[in-house]
């Protein structure tokens, strides 16, 4: 990759705040948290920034389809302060805005958008 590039990486709300049922799921999440952090360290001399975005409950094709057990999709999202889970486009600004030279200074991040649940 040449200067200037960005790797952005996929974390979660659930690398700081793991619920009991998703072990495995955190304990990745988690260490994505980790891979970013230091695999920035190790590109920045080439030029090349790497951040996280963390998301909370976001409304995605995987909740219906086994990402939430059947009789918690009424309630998805609402432990949030908004009181819903937010939708992709909400978080697409994000991504967008790493990816971009306007975070020129940005790097060895993670971003929470987590509808104010806690996070990083």
């Amino acid at each position: 990759m040449p200067p200037g590039s960005a790797i952005i990486n996929t974390a979660s709300v659930v690398a700081y705040e793991p619920p009991e049922q998703l072990l495995d799921y955190a304990a990745t999440k988690a260490g994505i948290v980790n891979f970013t952090k230091c695999l920035a360290k190790q590109l920045a001399p080439r030029g090349i920034r790497v951040n996280a975005v963390a998301p909370g409950p976001y409304w995605t094709p995987l909740q219906p389809s086994g990402g939430q057990m059947p009789e918690e999709l009424p309630k998805f999202g609402s432990d949030t302060p908004p009181g819903r889970p937010g939708q992709p486009a909400e978080i697409a600004g994000i991504f967008v805005l790493l990816a971009s030279q306007e975070a020129s200074y940005a790097s060895g991040q993670v971003y929470g958008s987590t509808g104010g649940r806690g996070g990083p």
